[in-house]
């Protein structure tokens, strides 16, 4: 049993290599990041566990009220005397928060941790992010369906969407109004919605899909958590948008309309 535990929350920069003591085990169950790209942890120089500031900032703010990632049974575990470290873009930092353990002298860490660690390259919270662009000067026609992201894994991958999923749009001219776009789902090219009544429209509207959730936009996040969609290896995930308004949408002049989707989902390799 570890001598003791406390709290865990540290800052760490990309572009340093940091490692743990000889007594000390780190169980970083949350991230949060300010990189705005996609940015991934190495622990023992193994990746793992991709993130961006949109999913997973460094603080709960008015203008991203998600705050850290919350790792849930996909934790990571950083044992005594390993390396770790932020790789995102240049500069950036990574917020690390949960347990840390101070080892008696001689004591290893627990089986249940050390089962953790090794499964943690293979088993972890990963981002995806697309972006669609329709053309410039060119209209959105009512009714057209666009992919936005696609992903088809590999025969030994898995993705498991059961978090957030977050959409914007942009350089719509008169911009978006309720009801007027869709977020809808394939799998294999199959409609995950595929029965709806007269004069409903399918899909999720993208307004309920804030990216990130704010103050001045949405306050709550869209998540998949409830109803997840999981993609196994060789099948095909398609999120597509839609317009929805029953009229064409043109982007404003010298631009195009553009559609952005970020998800977070459970990656496995078996």
């Amino acid at each position: 049993m570890p001598e003791k535990e406390i709290p865990l929350d540290k800052i760490i920069t990309q572009g340093t290599v940091y490692k743990t003591a000889s007594r000390e085990v780190l169980i970083i169950e949350e991230i949060g990041t300010n990189s705005t790209t996609i940015g991934n942890m190495s622990i023992d120089r193994k990746v793992t566990t991709y993130l961006r500031d949109l999913v997973g900032p460094m603080h709960t703010t008015t203008s991203n009220l998600l705050g850290p990632l919350d790792l849930k049974d996909l934790f990571l575990v950083v044992p005594p005397e390993t390396e770790f470290e932020w790789q995102g873009g240049s500069g950036t930092k990574a917020r690390l928060l949960g347990r840390k353990q101070i080892l008696a002298p001689g004591e290893k860490i627990s089986g249940e941790l050390d089962a953790r660690f090794k499964a943690q390259v293979n088993s972890y919270k990963t981002t995806l992010e697309a972006t669609y662009s329709h053309g410039t000067d060119v209209a959105w026609p009512a009714g057209l369906e666009k992919e936005v992201l696609s992903l088809t894994p590999k025969t030994i991958e898995a993705y498991k969407f059961d978090d957030i999923i977050e959409v914007s749009i942009a350089n719509v001219s008169g911009g978006v109004a309720e009801g007027d776009w869709s977020i809808t789902f394939y799998l294999d090219n199959n409609p995950i919605e595929n029965i709806f009544g007269t004069n409903v429209k399918e899909g999720i509207d993208v307004l309920s899909m804030p990216r990130p959730p704010a103050g001045t936009t949405e306050l709550e996040a869209f998540t998949l958590e409830r109803f997840p969609i999981t993609v196994f290896g060789d099948h095909t995930l398609s999120i597509r948008c839609k317009n929805q308004s029953g009229a064409s949408k043109s982007p404003t002049t010298g631009t195009s309309i553009t559609v952005t989707v970020t998800a977070v989902a459970r990656y496995a390799k078996t």
